[in-house]
C-alpha cells in the first residue's frame, strides 16, 4: 500500500512539474540563440569601429560564405569588406531554432552605425507566451531586445 502511495504522489509531481520544466528549457533556448546573435551584432558593430572599414554580418549555411535568404537559422558569419572571414556562428544547436530577419546581411560602417536598421525575430517552433525574441538594430548600430507573444 505505501508503494502504490509513493508511486501516486512521484506521478502528480511529475505531471505538474514536467510541462513546467520543458517550458524552462524552450526559453532558455530563446533566450541563448538570441545571445548570439546579439553577440554577433554587437562584435559587428566594435569591430567596424575598430578596423574603421564596413565588416558584414550575414546568413550563411556554409560558415563562410553569405546566402541571399532571410532565414539566419541555418547560421551567421562576420566578415570584413574584402572578405575575411572574422568569426562565424553555425546552426543553431537541435537545428530548432527559428531566427529571422527583414533583411539578409547587415553592413556595419567604419563609426558602428548601418545604413539600414534590421530587425531579427528568434523563436522555437513550438512558442508559447512570451517566448519569442525581437532584436532591433537601430541606424545608430544600437541592439535592443524586447520579449513579445508568440
Amino acid at each position: 500500500m505505501e508503494l502504490l502511495f509513493t508511486i501516486a504522489v512521484a506521478a502528480i509531481i511529475l505531471s505538474v512539474g514536467v510541462p513546467g520544466f520543458l517550458s524552462f528549457v524552450a526559453n532558455n533556448r530563446a533566450v541563448t540563440h538570441t545571445n548570439d546573435l546579439v553577440t554577433a551584432l554587437n562584435l559587428g558593430r566594435s569591430e567596424a569601429s575598430r578596423r574603421g572599414s564596413v565588416v558584414t554580418l550575414c546568413s550563411s549555411e556554409d560558415g563562410t560564405n553569405c546566402s541571399d535568404e532571410n532565414d539566419w537559422s541555418t547560421g551567421w558569419v562576420l566578415r570584413t569588406a574584402g572578405g575575411q572571414v572574422l568569426r562565424s556562428w553555425p546552426k543553431r544547436s537541435g537545428g530548432d531554432g527559428v531566427v529571422t530577419a527583414n533583411v539578409d546581411e547587415l553592413s556595419f560602417q567604419a563609426r558602428g552605425s548601418v545604413a539600414v536598421g534590421a530587425a531579427f525575430e528568434v523563436h522555437l517552433p513550438n512558442c508559447r507566451g512570451d517566448q519569442k525574441r525581437l532584436i532591433a538594430v537601430q541606424g545608430t548600430g544600437r541592439v535592443s531586445v524586447s520579449r513579445v507573444d508568440c
